[in-house]
């Protein structure tokens, strides 16, 4: 099966283990990138990638 090449808003959440609320504000932060067509947004694989490799690697409690 091919690689998916975008991601809805519930798909990205669901790829992550984040919720849509996260994803979204993510977004609005201007920490993940989406792009839109007409209002349906849409988060590229690479974006999604990028951003949770930008994530701390360790937790911030440790």
């Amino acid at each position: 099966m091919a690689q998916k090449i975008s991601y809805t808003f519930v798909e990205a959440a669901e790829m992550t283990g984040y919720s849509e609320r996260t994803i979204r504000q993510q977004v609005t932060d201007g920490n993940l990138a989406a792009r839109y067509a007409n209002s349906k947004g849409v988060i590229r694989h690479e974006d999604l990638a990028e951003w949770i490799d930008s994530l701390p690697a360790e937790s911030p409690r440790a």
